[in-house]
């Protein structure tokens, strides 16, 4: 077995990979459809009569779709014909023209919606960081407990099961198919016909409806998310975002025609609502996630379905709804008691005095780039948003909220001021009900895939001033976004001098030190690159994400007494942070300490059992030791996880072939001649293309 190539740690292809990306946040829309065998009676124009328990013993079917704006569904003012499907609901039922979302990004929306708190209640304030607790109920673990059978079929990375959202499902459908070589793009998210496909047989299964008929489905569709790649015909007759929408909506169309072919509506409660929108450029945020803006808070909600209302009812209802009172609206409908924990309440009984506000925040920036935190609350004809530079807007009659009016309205501002003051303290005595998570890098990965910045910051306690601000940095942060296309299509001079010149005229703005670092290794001066991180690292702005990548650099040029140094650090202050502990495993690996290694190592896997790069990595230690058993073991684990690792595979079948193992060897040879990119693997393919012909 040739093993010079491929084994020794200083030379070996498994390592770590470190990445720092700057990326839009992301976003979700809600669909809730309530389809009732019998009749929910509405008066047009007063508020709806839905008695408690109307729909007992239905199904429930919620539908959710990313990203979705509520101008764009045409019962809500949107071009008519784009979304036929979502209109035809509305003019069955009721529209809820003012609901907000809680937050403008898909893990802490969707976690108010089935656990009816605000993101301070429950504690995920950003995606992949956080995980939910078990200490609050959910709607699945409240319908469960009354006797459904629940399931879940999510369409992308970002609500994966390891987030906490599968509490109470008996299936969580988060397949998103195989991640293929050199990127996760394809394996962070699927489409919604591949979404829709096992949630149809799952609710229609005869031996599962034999068992238990009354079901509870979730029904997640990415498809309106950034990019917008939408199939055909939808791409050829609409513009990118608005293809994504029409091809979301007609997949909602197709699920209620199937389940309605197969006698599934016929007593079937499903709630629609929208977890967020997406800017399009307004404020200058090119998609969501950073401002809490109507763009991106507003969301269509609608309550249909067969005999809601009368036929064309189409009731119109403009109170203040927030998507945590979903949850408790389905419950009432059900006749199925909310539990005390949830925060929201039922909108069956709204009436003309019902004073409620929406408490809203985008703490994502302030969480993962070290921006200040952004809450705000939002009333019938006001919204408060308490940033360094505060803002107050009338939202009836400056609808694109435009005009700031904090400085000539001080009256409205303190006591909007004072009511969110309230808000906060309510939660800061519920506490949170998150856990940390253990960010691996094939899940920064695909998270950074669905345009996710996936940092592991955990920012101090600090002051922030108007430099803080996301108004202040949302230009930065895009010119440095045209900096990095521009830089990745060839035009690096310019690029970097912009990359300068951001990081000079916004000095704590760390994402721009990290990509102009980056800039600096790929044009070849990786000097410049570790002098860059260092000085990030000494103005404090630099996170352990970071902190890890200047070790990745460190060890680069030679210096790995000076990594392990500043891997001990992170690891002393984030002792959690699985990454860190497999940076630390590689380098001294190759430094040939290698008990120290392998305790690195198994410590990745104590935190993630997921990665197959620790896996692979304590393989490779194991194969430079000479432990061939030891290491084909770790092989086998590594590929079962990651299929794509062509230099596992490869010392996967050189391994066997050592111990002659030769049977056994001549599959995986064959499937690396078949799959391995010849571009990086030519000579490795030619060698083993050799080997067969023997």
């Amino acid at each position: 077995m040739r093993m010079d190539k491929k084994q020794p740690p200083s030379t070996q292809r498994p390592r770590t990979k470190i990445v720092l990306a700057i990326s839009a946040i992301s976003a979700v829309a809600f669909i809730v459809v309530v389809v009732v065998g019998g009749r929910l009676w509405l008066r047009r124009g007063a508020a709806p009569v839905l008695p408690p328990g109307a729909c007992r013993g239905c199904n429930v079917l919620l539908i959710t779709i990313d990203t979705l704006r509520v101008d764009r569904v045409g019962a809500f003012g949107g071009r008519p014909g784009l979304t036929p499907h979502l209109d035809r609901l509305a003019a069955s039922g009721v529209r809820f023209t003012r609901a907000y979302s809680a937050a403008p990004l898909t893990l802490p929306s969707h976690a108010s919606i089935l656990t009816a708190v605000s993101p301070p209640v429950h504690g995920l304030r950003a995606n992949g960081l956080f995980r939910l607790g078990a200490r609050l109920p959910t709607l699945a673990t409240v319908l469960k407990g009354a006797g459904y059978r629940t399931g879940a079929f999510v369409g992308a990375f970002v609500l994966d099961a390891r987030f906490g959202l599968n509490r109470g499902f008996d299936v969580y459908d988060d397949r998103y198919g195989e991640k293929p070589a050199g990127g996760a793009a394809e394996g962070a998210e699927r489409r919604a016909e591949d979404v829709i496909k096992p949630a149809t047989a799952w609710i229609v299964n005869p031996q599962s409806a034999i068992r238990n008929p009354q079901w509870f489905a979730w029904v997640h569709l990415y498809d309106p998310h950034e990019p917008y790649r939408a199939p055909e015909p939808y791409a050829s007759q609409h513009e990118p975002y608005d293809a994504e929408v029409a091809y979301a909506d007609a997949m909602v169309g197709k699920l209620l025609d199937d389940l309605r072919a197969a006698g599934q509506l016929d007593r079937t409660l499903v709630t629609v609502a929208a977890d967020h929108g997406e800017s399009l450029g307004e404020h200058g945020e090119r998609t969501h996630g950073v401002f809490v803006y109507d763009a991106t808070m507003r969301v269509p909600w609608i309550v249909s379905g067969s005999g809601v209302g009368g036929q064309g009812s189409g009731a119109r209802r403009d109170d203040l709804v927030r998507l945590i009172d979903l949850a408790p609206t389905v419950l009432d409908l059900l006749g199925v008691a909310a539990p005390a924990e949830f925060e929201g309440r039922s909108v069956r009984a709204i009436g003309a005095t019902d004073e409620r506000a929406a408490y809203i925040e985008a703490m994502d920036a302030n969480v993962t780039r070290g921006w200040a935190p952004l809450t705000g609350i939002a009333t019938r004809d006001a919204k408060l948003i308490d940033l360094p530079i505060p803002e107050l807007y009338d939202l009836a009659a400056d609808p694109g909220e435009s005009t700031n009016l904090y400085a000539r309205d001080p009256a409205r501002a303190r006591t909007l001021e004072a009511r969110l003051r309230g808000e906060t303290a309510a939660f800061a005595a519920r506490g949170s009900a998150a856990e940390r998570t253990t960010l691996s890098a094939d899940a920064r990965q695909r998270l950074q895939a669905l345009g996710y910045v996936a940092s592991s910051a955990e920012p101090g306690a600090r002051v922030y001033s108007d430099a803080d601000d996301p108004k202040t940095l949302i230009a930065p942060a895009n010119e440095l976004q045209r900096a990095v296309t521009a830089f990745n299509t060839g035009a690096r001079g310019p690029a970097m001098a912009a990359a300068r010149t951001i990081m000079q005229q916004h000095p704590h703005f760390a994402t721009a030190y990290g990509m102009y670092a980056s800039m600096q290794r790929q044009s070849g001066d990786l000097p410049g690159a570790i002098a860059t991180v260092e000085d990030a690292a000494r103005r404090g702005i630099a996170d352990q994400s970071v902190m890890v990548v200047l070790a990745g650099y460190l060890q680069e040029a030679g210096d790995a007494a000076k990594a392990v140094a500043v891997l001990e650090a992170v690891i002393a202050a984030h002792p959690d942070y699985a990454e860190a502990y497999n940076s630390l495993g590689v380098v001294l690996s190759r430094l040939g300490r290698h008990d120290r290694a392998r305790i690195a190592l198994r410590q990745v896997l104590e935190l993630d059992p997921t990665s197959a790069a620790a896996y692979e990595n304590l393989a490779v230690d194991e194969l430079s030791a000479g432990e061939l058993p030891a290491a084909i073991d770790d092989l086998r684990r590594a590929l079962d996880l990651d299929p794509h690792l062509y230099d596992a595979l490869y010392n996967l079948a050189e391994a066997l072939l050592t111990l002659g193992r030769g049977d056994e060897a001549r599959p995986l040879i064959e499937r690396f001649v078949r799959e391995a990119p010849p571009a990086r693997y030519a000579p490795d393919i030619a060698r083993f293309k050799a080997l067969l012909t023997r």
